[in-house]
């Protein structure tokens, strides 16, 4: 078993780990419901034929259903992987550009979805 040193390390340092998991946390959930509505704007937008319940509504249904179904398990695997990474390598450079690429995706859905 690998032990890691998070409990000697500065209280700043930890609140502010802890602080940017939760919000990155909190944020993939707004980043795959915002994800979701893009995939169904997409798909509206070259497959649907007009009217609210038209032949393609079903297909939109389960598209919908489908990318909440994959888009979740990946937003979970996200947040255990990126909780058990930052654990293990707690305030190393690795661990603060995870902490950007992730809010930066996140931003960048988030970003894609109001213009749509």
């Amino acid at each position: 078993m690998k032990t890691t040193r998070f409990f000697n390390k500065p209280t700043a340092l930890k609140g502010l780990t802890v602080a940017l998991w939760v919000a990155s946390s909190v944020l993939a959930l707004f980043a795959l419901n915002a994800a979701i509505d893009v995939t169904a704007t997409i798909y509206a937008a070259f497959w649907a034929e007009g009217g609210l319940y038209g032949a393609a509504y079903g297909g939109a249904v389960a598209l919908r259903q489908a990318i909440a179904l994959f888009g979740s398990l990946l937003v979970v695997a996200t947040i255990i992987g990126s909780l058990e990474y930052h654990r293990q390598r707690f305030n190393t450079p690795g661990s603060w550009r995870l902490f950007a690429s992730i809010l930066g995706a996140e931003a960048g859905i988030l970003l894609l979805a109001a213009l749509f």
